[in-house]
């Protein structure tokens, strides 16, 4: 086994070693096409209560809505978020249940606090943050720059109904469900 390993990375090493010698023949230049933002053909739906096994970090970036719910099952939730320059997620409590958040791209202020006057806790977040919110604390999450702060949030239990889809933060605060 050990033979068959050493003699394996041997030949891989030999053909590194001619592919770095050949001469490849001349291609006349062109101009570089512009690359269009890409897609990924996503699929932007609850896949809950099934299981599911996906890259959440290009679901979270590519998200273009307020929030969405991505999977929601019978004790936990997940969601995506796009919170646009200058939005927030907005003040809210949750007594009977957790939070997980993590910051996929651009950056933001998380404030919380034990009464909704008092926000002492607040620390900056960016891209690879991830924030644990006990229950019981006012919490909010605040996008102060010019560029979209993309995340998800896990809840357990979960949070909101199946299947919602916020386009925009107007859309949620209209929903009764929210806070």
């Amino acid at each position: 086994m050990k033979r068959k390993f050493i003699y394996s990375m041997a030949l891989a090493l030999v053909g590194l070693f001619v592919a770095s010698c050949a001469q490849p023949a001349e291609q006349p230049q062109e101009e570089p096409t512009p690359v269009e933002a890409k897609s990924l053909n996503l699929e932007f739906r609850d896949f809950g209560n099934d299981p599911f096994v996906f890259n959440i970090e290009d679901y979270t970036t590519e998200n273009e809505t307020y929030r969405t719910t991505l999977w929601t099952g019978e004790y936990m939730q997940l969601t995506v978020m796009n919170i646009l320059p200058g939005e927030d997620i907005g003040l809210e409590l949750h007594t009977d249940h957790d939070q997980f958040i993590r910051v996929e791209e651009g950056e933001g202020l998380v404030l919380m606090g034990d009464t909704e006057d008092d926000l002492s806790f607040q620390k900056r977040v960016e891209h690879d943050f991830a924030v644990m919110v006990p229950a019981g604390k006012w919490h909010n999450v605040v996008n102060d720059t010019d560029k979209p702060l993309k995340l998800y949030s896990i809840y357990a239990p979960r949070e909101h109904e199946k299947n919602t889809v916020h386009k925009t933060k107007e859309e949620a605060l209209a929903d009764e469900h929210d806070h």
